[in-house]
């Protein structure tokens, strides 16, 4: 059946058959073990029990839409008690693209205004809206004419800075420089501005101060602040939400990818509710809010209230101590970023890259390719230090080589 697969020309030939798994180990049928390290939805890992529970008693209930839903209403208490009170108004959406979306096409209503500000790399989604202000080429390459509106920021990747500053003097340029992007890009109608905490392609991460600035040079020019958290939010930082640790004010913060662990739900949690019912019947509808994706949010939060946040602590923190003694020990490795459990590593060459990947993939591990000389690294919350331990070991054996 996978012949009929529309993506297998790109993903190639699925011929493992997994028939267990725990945490962030596979088996498959032969008994061989895998190691996933490229987990962003199911980030529990395979396997947890409190969720799967969870799950199937909110099938046996009423999912129809109708009538009281005790599963949302604990899923709202739980974002609006884990935010302590930053945010009024919660929307629940099937993913992050329509989170993203239905985030700019409120602050489009709210503010009169017309254009959207986003940055290179960024994701943001795969729908019409979402794919043209992502500052990802292959989410719109060949799939033209796009949304018209967005003008597009260099995100502060400082170790490639294409203004050719260093972070210790520049100053935020980047930041700078947007002001003449606008004034020669822009109908000077821009409504927010739309930012990842850090990248979630490449895990790219903004020197220190910089989002703070970002916020405060939006909000004086009277844009709406719009934190992308889908891949951040939820824990994998360490943190619920990277927003909080950065000491921010957003106006929207939008939500997806392990809200759910794998299940179909996103949510748009807004400052200021929204006073015109006109502008909300647009949004009505969807399945993001059924029962069960709500149930399984729920579950979500309690395993991270229950321990598994300070786990994620210890073992992120862990896994970037390994990474940069192995960056320090081999001239092959260009940089290393971390945020918790999101990690890149960078090499000097693609033949390099090529080289470790190959090792990772004979020695069963799932690994996800940035551009050609990077890897990235996102297990599953429940990683032990013993796998992390592993993959870097085999890492190093490479680079040995």
């Amino acid at each position: 059946m996978h012949s009929h697969d529309l993506l297998a020309p790109i993903q190639g030939a699925a011929e493992t058959q997994f028939v267990s798994g725990k945490g962030a180990a596979l088996i498959d049928e032969k008994g061989t073990e895998y190691l996933d390290f490229n987990e962003i939805c199911l980030v529990l890992g395979q396997g947890n029990e409190n969720f799967a529970r969870k799950v199937s008693q909110a099938l046996m209930g009423v999912t129809c839409g109708k009538g009281k839903n005790p599963a949302k209403e604990r899923l709202h208490q739980k974002l609006l008690e884990s935010t302590h009170g930053d945010f009024s108004a919660i929307h629940f959406t099937s993913s992050g693209s329509e989170t993203a979306e239905w985030a700019v096409k409120l602050a489009q209503k709210l503010t009169g205004r017309s254009e959207v500000l986003s940055f290179w790399n960024s994701i943001h989604g795969r729908t019409h809206l979402s794919a043209s202000m992502s500052g990802l080429s292959k989410r719109k390459t060949h799939y033209g004419p796009l949304c018209p509106g967005t003008v597009f920021g260099i995100y502060p990747d400082c170790a490639h800075c294409p203004l050719h500053c260093s972070p210790e003097n520049c100053g935020f340029e980047c930041l700078s420089f947007l002001d003449k992007k606008i004034a020669m890009e822009s109908a000077q109608d821009i409504a927010a501005v739309i930012v990842e905490p850090y990248q979630g392609a490449g895990v790219i991460c903004p020197p220190p101060g910089y989002l703070k600035a970002l916020e405060e040079w939006a909000h004086a020019r009277g844009m709406l602040f719009i934190m992308d958290e889908v891949q951040s939010g939820m824990g994998r930082t360490g943190s619920l939400y990277v927003y909080q640790k950065e000491g921010l004010k957003p106006d929207m913060l939008l939500l997806g990818k392990g809200l759910g662990n794998g299940l179909h739900i996103g949510a748009l949690l807004t400052r200021e509710p929204v006073e015109d019912k006109n502008l909300l019947y647009a949004l009505s509808g969807g399945s993001g809010d059924d029962a069960v994706a709500c149930a399984a949010a729920c579950a979500v939060f309690e395993e991270l209230e229950g321990g598994l946040l300070e786990h994620i602590q210890e073992t992120g923190a862990y896994f970037e101590k390994e990474l940069h003694a192995l960056a320090a020990r081999f001239s092959q490795v260009y940089q290393v970023r971390c945020q918790g459990l999101a990690c890149a590593v960078e090499f000097q060459t693609e033949e390099t890259c090529s080289q470790v990947k190959k090792a990772l993939q004979e020695a069963h591990v799932f690994v996800a390719p940035y551009e050609k000389n990077a890897l990235m690294l996102k297990p599953p919350y429940s990683v032990t230090k013993e796998q992390i331990g592993k993959v870097v070991a085999i890492i190093t054996a490479a680079l040995d080589k």
